[in-house]
């Protein structure tokens, strides 16, 4: 069923949450809270088509505050190069959007300077290739550079990421709550 309670087989679903989500004091908690259900429906483990298709039954909202949390999850247990190394390195260019769209420049501007870090340019979505890429860079430099990016990016979470997200759920409610 869609925002407007269109059903069938072209209908995209509703992912948004109930009004009293909006009652959440913790900043990472609703986040979390607000992208729950899309986080259990969206694969990211079955490939580019899959993905791109689950994102696609999502808010603009929806898919940035997904994508933030694939990040801060892979970054906080493996760092950036878990992040890349695994198919979430697939939605890497949508984080980068995300950060944008919640208005988090110090995100934003961490993902440009992480994707320069690549061979050739941005991070290829395809996940062999994205390895081939990382591969090609020398172990040490590459450790060291994303020790720094980590570093930073954890600084980030509780200074940047979760409050603007939460800023930004507040004043897009429609993006993430049902009416």
């Amino acid at each position: 069923m869609t925002a407007r309670g269109e059903t069938g087989p072209g209908a995209a679903a509703d992912f948004r949450v109930p009004p009293d989500v909006l009652d959440t004091t913790d900043d990472a908690d609703l986040a979390w809270r607000c992208i729950e259900r899309a986080y259990e429906m969206v694969s990211i483990h079955d490939g580019p088509a899959v993905l791109d298709a689950g994102m696609a039954r999502l808010t603009a909202g929806q898919r940035a505050l997904l994508a933030l949390h694939w990040i801060a999850g892979e970054v906080c247990n493996g760092g950036f190069d878990q992040f890349f190394m695994n198919p979430t390195g697939d939605i890497a260019a949508e984080a980068l959007s995300g950060f944008r769209r919640i208005g988090a420049t110090g995100g934003s501007e961490l993902m440009v300077e992480v994707f320069r870090a690549f061979p050739g340019g941005p991070p290829p979505r395809d996940q062999e290739s994205r390895i081939a890429a990382l591969d090609a860079l020398n172990d040490d430099a590459r450790d060291d550079l994303f020790e720094e990016f980590d570093d930073r990016f954890y600084t980030l979470m509780d200074s940047e990421l979760y409050p603007r997200a939460a800023a930004y759920v507040r004043s897009h409610p429609e993006e993430f709550v049902r009416q």
